[in-house]
């Protein structure tokens, strides 16, 4: 598992530091710089995974233009990249501990297919969809 510090913009984008930056500070100044006109930022894809968690072997990235004076909250955050075998373990012990425990959660038979699961909880748990059983 390979771990960094990008900067996470408004709750949602987690993004690479330009080059020649690599702190969050020095991100802001960047973008005080430059307010009142577009920055192009490299964007990790949040597809078959969820953040701040990457799987290695279909880890895409995309160029996108900010503007900096529509940004309402910008923050310094760490994404882990693993490999599929390592996300897929981590995965399923979070299944085993908590999705069990959800309204929403149906027993995956074939113990492979993720689909159901590996778009909406991350590898720390964090579920929006959970709902606790009564």
């Amino acid at each position: 598992m390979k771990s960094f510090k990008v900067a996470l913009i408004n709750n949602v984008h987690y993004c690479r530091f330009p080059d020649g930056i690599t702190d969050i500070e020095s991100f802001i100044e960047y973008l005080n710089k430059n307010y009142n006109s577009f920055v192009e930022l490299e964007c990790y894809i949040e597809e078959g995974c969820v953040a701040p968690f990457f799987i290695e072997e279909d880890l895409k990235t995309e160029k996108q233009y900010f503007n900096p004076s529509s940004i309402r909250l910008i923050k310094e955050n760490e994404i882990s990249i693993l490999r599929r075998c390592e996300y897929e373990e981590k995965l399923k012990k979070v299944i085993a501990d908590k999705c069990i425990h959800c309204v929403n959660y149906i027993d995956d038979v074939c113990e492979q297919d993720f689909k159901s699961h590996i778009e909406h909880i991350d590898l720390n748990g964090e579920c929006y969809g959970f709902e606790t059983k009564k």
